[in-house]
């Protein structure tokens, strides 16, 4: 095995809870047991002290707009039929994406789909929430508040 593999199979089998909490409706991060630094997205070991001890928690949802960009070619399972490039399995449909603090150090990444950018401003009132998809694979929408 090589190391890319390994690497990738330590990272994804050690927070692989992650999806399973996703897919609960919970949005979950770690806090390292040793000083107590708080990871989103959920990391297996602390970058601050190298300890392999970590806890779940489950972040708050509410907070911040700190950033935000459209993205005009969506992943495959966001597509929409009629509106595909042939060969490509994307729909041209214009997509916001934003990054919410909901506390110092944590910041969580989503899709906004129901505002475009022209409604969106930094500071905005937002609330993360976990949503299945149609292929069964789960997604973070974020929501303004207000």
């Amino acid at each position: 095995m090589d190391f890319k593999s390994f690497s990738l199979m330590i990272n994804e089998t050690k927070v692989a809870s992650f999806a399973d909490y996703l897919a609960q409706g919970k949005i979950m991060a770690t806090r390292c047991k040793k000083c107590n630094r708080e990871y989103y997205p959920p990391q297996c070991d602390c970058s601050q002290c190298l300890s392999q001890e970590m806890d779940w928690f489950e972040c708050p949802t509410e907070g911040r707009l700190v950033s935000f960009t459209q993205i005009m070619v969506l992943p495959e399972h966001f597509a929409l039929p009629e509106l595909s490039i042939p060969f490509a399995k994307a729909a041209l449909t214009p997509s916001p994406v934003g990054l919410l603090e909901v506390k110092e150090g944590i910041r969580i990444m989503g899709w906004i789909p129901k505002t475009s950018t022209n409604h969106l401003k930094i500071g905005d009132r937002v609330k993360a929430s976990p949503q299945m998809l149609d292929d069964g694979s789960v997604t973070i929408i974020l929501d303004k508040i207000g």
